[in-house]
């Protein structure tokens, strides 16, 4: 079983990160998105504006950064299954892999998914994020399936799973539910959605 990349403790640039990550989805839960300025986050943050812009391009980076690294390690899960007899499979476990590791790096990984709704800034940004999530997923299963990414086939089974992962963090949103919870119900409903699509694999 892969192990999550885990950030180190004794690593200040980390540790400083994080700290203005949790300061800002802090503040912007607590005033709203659009109330919150850069000055704010980095006079809660008790660092400089200098400083928030070496961890962080913009404000909408804050809440984007750490979904982008679960991206990344999703992208790097589905290279390492690049052999991996079940297709299906591997996306499952990829998926489940990434979002493990998001959820237990960031104390507050899941809370950026309350202020989505809540910003017109946001949600624009929302969309290209989403794109390169289902990207990654559709160019791996289109890598071994020997179509393209634009396919019919690699665009279903990562809308499909794109729209499955969206399920579960609004839900998440109305539940009290811990970390195992979630990755256990993402975990089975991936499994439910992929079987009722794995004909699609066989017809490729």
């Amino acid at each position: 079983m892969q192990t999550p990349p885990r950030r180190s403790p004794g690593r200040p640039f980390a540790a400083t990160r994080d700290a203005v990550e949790r300061a800002a989805l802090t503040l912007m839960l607590r005033d709203g998105y659009e109330q919150v300025s850069v000055d704010d986050i980095a006079r809660e943050a008790r660092i400089g504006r200098t400083t928030f812009f070496r961890y962080f391009k913009s404000k909408p980076g804050v809440v984007w950064s750490a979904f982008d690294d679960t991206i990344s390690w999703l992208a790097e899960s589905l290279t390492e299954k690049h052999e991996y007899p079940g297709v299906l499979d591997a996306v499952r476990e990829s998926i489940v892999f990434s979002t493990r590791s998001a959820i237990y790096n960031s104390d507050v990984w899941l809370e950026r998914f309350r202020l989505l709704d809540s910003s017109a800034e946001l949600r624009a940004d929302a969309y290209d994020h989403w794109e390169r999530w289902a990207s990654t997923v559709a160019t791996f299963v289109a890598t071994r399936t020997g179509l393209s990414p634009q396919d019919a086939i690699p665009m279903a089974i990562a809308g499909a799973a794109r729209g499955m992962f969206l399920s579960e963090l609004r839900n998440w949103l109305n539940t009290d539910d811990d970390r195992e919870d979630i990755l256990d119900r993402l975990d089975h409903n991936l499994r439910t959605v992929f079987t009722a699509l794995s004909g699609l694999l066989a017809e490729s």
